[in-house]
């Protein structure tokens, strides 16, 4: 009995010093794994952090960034079964960084830091109930670590990020954040990002923050805003970045692509780094196939879907690759091959994000594409405004339908607007909304945005503020989410600019 109440006397001396002895320690060779992880270089990665648990065995910042690399690799594959796998290994790494004391200004910024890589991952294959607790969590101990250590650049990325989140909540569910007191706009979010990529620019300690803090603002400002000098700041900027950093070379490539400029994306998807040492990023496969589809090299693009197909195993694309393996057939005029491709779209992938509801509706329908429409969008999609144009109005008699008619005035607008030809392009952006205000396509919907987006450029905020809302009062079945969210944000954009010209 003496031996046992000896035994846990010592035990209970002991503990409080071994969890008092975790730390962390943002060292040089944590720094180089943080680049070489935010770069996708995971081989690297992993003996840059092997070699810091030999020399510091109690620095749980390896526990983070090891997270943050299964959080990257279980996001870009959408592996179900890998996600499953390393859910354990995240709860041990969260309660030895819990370990830390409270006085750590590292503490809470890893632990909100890690409830919202988690989240994003469970939204990936429908985990939404957790995933809102955890962003909520995340929000919690990110607001109160920035106000414990407002001073604290590190905070920025993650407290930027969720502002953008809660900013683009849509106005039904924003009787919840009241409840829970999450406060934010997207505004705010990219004036937090802005923020830490500047200071990680000027100062070399935070240095290994800007690649992280540059991709978050790509991603949001090319799904969010109009101002299409946006990429050309985000491209000053990544102009600092190694050419070896996968992530940003995506980005690189997401800027042309969204841009017209189809021959230099493809440019850039080709020579983007990948080799043993990189996570396989099948994504840029798809990506390069919707380059030559655009160019209307059918051959070279069914190649590079059918790459992305056989070695994928995640969720979505799936729908969007067969369907444009399907176009490919229909522009070589194989329609039996067409067809086949299209019970394809059927058959296999998830309907998770607009390209792939699209192919789905457009497979169920089995309403074959009007060939010069086809033509004409995968053109203006790659930045031949001119022979996109000339298709369209070379022939008037191939739009025979409604349907058809109510397309080929949208494509002519976005045409037009992409040229720069402004008084044309509001003219049919406003026959498109007449004309498509009852249809499910999204046509009209996206016609309203644009609408929108040129008289916020033109300072005329009332009108833009019109057909931002009409966007909202539009009912539609294709790319709900994306054009709904852009609206909204733009409509708190201009609330705020009305504010801030008013004083309030």
């Amino acid at each position: 009995m003496k031996f046992k109440i000896s035994f846990f006397f010592i035990v209970w001396l002991l503990v409080p010093r071994l969890v008092a002895a975790q730390q962390v320690r943002v060292d040089s060779l944590c720094r180089e794994a943080y680049n070489e992880i935010m770069s996708l270089r995971f081989a690297p990665a992993r003996r840059l952090l092997d070699k810091e648990k030999q020399r510091y065995p109690d620095n749980v910042y390896v526990d983070y960034l090891e997270n943050y690399r299964d959080f990257l690799q279980i996001f870009i594959t959408e592996d179900q079964t890998l996600f499953d796998r390393l859910d354990d290994a995240f709860d041990a790494r969260y309660d030895r960084i819990k370990a830390l004391p409270d006085s750590s200004r590292y503490k809470n910024l890893l632990l909100g830091n890690m409830n919202l890589q988690w989240a994003f991952a469970r939204l990936k294959f429908g985990g939404y109930f957790t995933a809102a607790w955890e962003i909520n969590r995340a929000y919690r101990l990110i607001s109160d670590n920035t106000e414990k250590f407002p001073l604290f650049v590190p905070n920025g990325i993650a407290f930027g990020v969720l502002n953008v989140m809660i900013g683009l909540v849509p106005d039904k569910y924003q009787w919840m954040l009241k409840i829970i007191s999450m406060k934010g706009t997207v505004e705010k979010g990219k004036t937090e990002l802005y923020r830490v990529l500047e200071e990680s620019s000027q100062n070399r300690v935070y240095a290994y923050l800007y690649p992280e803090a540059l991709f978050y603002l790509g991603f949001i400002e090319l799904n969010l805003s109009p101002n299409r000098k946006a990429p050309e700041k985000l491209l000053y900027y990544l102009r600092q970045v190694d050419s070896t950093n996968l992530l940003t070379d995506f980005l690189k490539a997401d800027i042309a692509i969204r841009f017209g400029k189809n021959d230099q994306a493809l440019r850039q998807l080709k020579n983007a780094p990948q080799d043993s040492n990189y996570l396989p990023f099948y994504y840029l496969d798809y990506l390069k196939g919707d380059c030559y589809l655009r160019k209307l090299k059918t051959d070279s693009a069914d190649a590079e879907y059918a790459y992305f197909l056989h070695h994928f195993q995640g969720l979505n694309y799936i729908k969007d690759a067969w369907r444009k393996r399907a176009w490919a057939a229909l522009l070589n005029k194989n329609i039996r091959l067409y067809h086949q491709r299209m019970d394809s779209v059927l058959a296999y992938g998830r309907t998770n994000v607009g390209a792939d509801k699209e192919a789905e509706t457009e497979a169920e329908s089995g309403v074959v594409p009007n060939l010069v429409l086809l033509k004409a969008r995968l053109l203006f999609d790659g930045g031949y405004y001119q022979q996109a144009e000339k298709l369209l109005v070379a022939d008037t008699h191939s739009f025979i339908t409604k349907a058809e008619k109510l397309e080929r005035i949208y494509r002519l607008a976005r045409i037009a607007h992409r040229q720069n030809h402004i008084q044309t392009a509001k003219q049919d952006y406003r026959i498109t909304l007449q004309l498509g205000s009852e249809s499910p396509q999204y046509f009209a919907a996206n016609a309203a945005l644009k609408l929108g987006e040129i008289y916020e450029s033109e300072d005329s905020l009332k009108l833009a503020q019109k057909y931002y809302q009409k966007v909202l009062d539009l009912r539609f079945d294709e790319y709900v989410n994306s054009i709904r969210g852009k609206a909204k944000e733009a409509l708190q954009r201009i609330s705020e600019k009305e504010n801030f010209t008013t004083g309030n």
